[in-house]
């Protein structure tokens, strides 16, 4: 089902709307519907409407205002898709909707039949929409990880330093516990202010960065595996404190560990199954 909303500052027309028409056989859910365009905004934002059906003449925000905040304000996979409805058969609001990017622009009275196709169509691309987003974060997320994987696997095996092939070793067995240069050093038999410049030579990598990398390749297999809960990823992966974790993961990955799940998901939906 599509999340719709309707904004009609006329009470019978918008009640009309609302009661009248057969949204579920559509595909859609009617999430809201507002007398004036800042209420109508409020409804795209909170409750992340995917189709709008919009007057083009309200009190507060006019139909075309609201389409013009929605590009100025959200992210172009947040927008919703716009379909216009006027009583004013004028070329000028015809043409500036167009140019913001209505999907369809409809005449009062409105004929249902022609509101059915619109509607319809709106739903068509509202999925294509939904599915060329869940593929790009795929493959972002699949970069993502694949990016950590080769890192940690060409850092360990490259090093040539047997006290710095030893602290990954040690690394690789311990990451989810409380670890610093210092703690693993002493099990080596040297300083943490040696066994990290010893790092730093061989990988690039500082103590720190090494080890934010190995958990936070662990925290995308563990994400990749739907049986474990993303709120129980922060704790297997090191981290006792979750919106840290959050935080962190969203700037070494890019994308909060929720938006890599469901990239994954999508990716995996889509992918054909023997």
């Amino acid at each position: 089902m599509r999340r719709l909303v309707i904004a009609e500052d006329e009470e019978l027309a918008r009640r009309e709307l609302e009661t009248t028409m057969p949204w579920e056989r559509w595909g859609y859910m009617l999430v809201g519907s507002a007398e004036d365009g800042l209420h109508a905004w409020d409804l795209v934002v909170e409750r992340r409407a995917e189709v709008v059906i919009t007057d083009i003449r309200m009190p507060g925000l006019d139909g075309l205002a609201l389409m013009r905040k929605a590009e100025a304000e959200l992210e172009p996979s947040e927008r919703p898709l716009f379909i216009i409805v006027s009583g004013h058969a004028d070329f000028e609001y015809a043409r500036e909707a167009v140019r913001l990017g209505a999907f369809d622009y409809l005449i009062k009275p409105v004929d249902d039949g022609e509101l059915e196709d619109a509607m319809l169509r709106a739903g068509m691309r509202a999925g294509e929409r939904e599915r060329l987003a869940g593929l790009e974060r795929a493959a972002t997320a699949d970069q993502a990880y694949g990016l950590l994987r080769d890192l940690t696997r060409e850092r360990a095996a490259e090093s040539g330093d047997s006290y710095v092939e030893a602290a990954i070793a040690d690394l690789g067995e311990r990451f989810m516990t409380d670890l610093s240069a210092d703690s693993v050093a002493g099990r080596l038999g040297i300083s943490g202010d040696h066994l990290s410049r010893l790092l730093k030579r061989s990988t690039g990598l500082t103590f720190n960065e090494y080890l934010t990398r190995l958990r936070m390749k662990r925290a995308m297999e563990l994400l990749r595996d739907p049986g474990v809960r993303v709120g129980e990823v922060a704790d297997l992966s090191g981290y006792r404190d979750a919106r840290y974790f959050s935080t962190l993961f969203r700037r070494v990955v890019g994308m909060t560990p929720s938006e890599f799940r469901s990239g994954r998901t999508r990716r995996d939906d889509l992918e054909p199954r023997s």
